[in-house]
């Protein structure tokens, strides 16, 4: 919105009546003089009106309360030389935080409303070559020619700092739709860092530049704290636009153990600890085998026996290898998990407790929960 008001102050008699109001996101312009109209709009347009119904205080507040209810992105209203917006409605306004303008009687809304369609063809042609650029940095990082120009273009240079992020919702998809997912979008693309955010197979691809690790887990904080719907992985810094893909790496290495392994629904690749190295080991062959060179011989007798022998051992581990705490969170007798435990070592055929043994169990156990 302030693109777009800064554009044409200058040149008509339009002027903003509230409080700033500019974080506003406008997709388009229509003009609008009946409210029955109203439901057919598709949110975030910037409404223009010649006020031809505008006859009470109480018309106006109809009117304003179902183009906020609607989703639009302001009203710029004609009004007669010396009128003025009621303050009722200026003050409503300034509590929903919507765009109201004036213009003039005679304020040409045919050229006003020209600019904005050239200013907004032109970001929308912007945003659609950024977003291809990112794809192709992440998926196809050797074809510079296919992204270095358009970063560069809009001011993303090749060797600033970059960091990538994944994020998702899920819970919220209704059929092919995601609102929320757009909503998030929507909020990131406008928040104030400097980046590109991309839809892709219902995920959000953020790119973020010039900030750290910590600034970019900020950012994200909030939302996840006030959503536990919504899951964020957050790559390391790279050094390169040509190495975006190696940050896209790392994030979705965080990203997946948010709905695997460790429960938290923000991640950073950097302080996965020992998930960090395994998740190196990039041929799920290589986790699997060792799982089954260690673990193969009791998840074989659980399915054939029908018992929970591995539960047990991951309860053993969580509780610091001690008969006794795991009794206690598995409300059972010491002596009962006593006997459990030499069952455990029986079937899996070694002494669990010598320190290479425990370090292999330990591993296996980690590749599990990675594997959820």
């Amino acid at each position: 919105m302030e693109e777009l008001y800064r554009e044409v102050e200058p040149m008509y008699d339009m002027h903003l009546v509230t409080k700033s109001c500019f974080h506003k996101v406008i997709g388009w312009t229509h003009i609008v003089e009946n409210p029955e109209f109203i439901e057919l709009l598709h949110g975030d347009e910037l409404i223009f009106s010649a006020g031809i119904q505008y006859t009470s205080e109480e018309w106006l507040m109809d009117f304003v309360q179902r183009l906020i209810e609607a989703g639009t992105g302001g009203l710029v209203l004609s009004l007669h030389e010396g009128s003025c917006y009621p303050q009722r409605i200026v003050d409503y306004c300034n509590r929903k935080k919507f765009p109201l303008f004036s213009s003039g009687w005679k304020t040409p809304y045919l050229d006003v409303m020209r600019i904005f369609a050239s200013i907004l063809l032109e970001n929308e042609q912007r945003d659609t070559n950024l977003n291809e650029a990112l794809k192709n940095a992440i998926y196809y990082p050797e074809h510079e020619a296919a992204y270095l120009h358009h970063f560069e273009h809009n001011g993303f240079y090749r060797n600033m700092h970059y960091i990538m992020a994944i994020l998702s919702c899920h819970a919220y998809r209704e059929g092919e739709e995601n609102k929320r997912l757009q909503e998030l979008a929507k909020q990131l693309q406008y928040s104030g860092f400097r980046g590109v955010v991309v839809t892709d197979e219902d995920r959000l691809l953020i790119m973020v530049a010039d900030k750290t690790v910590k600034q970019v887990q900020r950012i994200f904080q909030k939302i996840c704290k006030q959503d536990m719907q919504v899951y964020v992985g957050i790559g390391d810094v790279v050094m390169r636009l040509q190495d975006l893909e190696d940050s896209y790496e790392h994030a979705m290495v965080a990203y997946q153990l948010t709905k695997t392994a460790i429960a938290t629904n923000l991640l950073v690749y950097d302080e996965l600890g020992l998930y960090k190295v395994l998740s190196d080991l990039r041929h799920e062959d290589t986790g699997e085998a060792f799982i089954r060179e260690v673990l193969g011989e009791l998840i074989d007798y659980d399915e054939k026996e029908n018992t929970d022998y591995l539960d047990i051992l991951k309860a053993f581990f969580e509780n610091e290898c001690s008969i006794v705490h795991t009794a206690q969170a598995m409300y059972c007798h010491k002596n009962t998990m006593n006997y459990k435990m030499n069952k455990v070592k029986e079937i899996l055929g070694y002494d669990i407790m010598s320190n290479e043994n425990r370090t292999r169990i330990m591993v296996a156990l980690y590749f599990m929960k990675m594997r959820g």
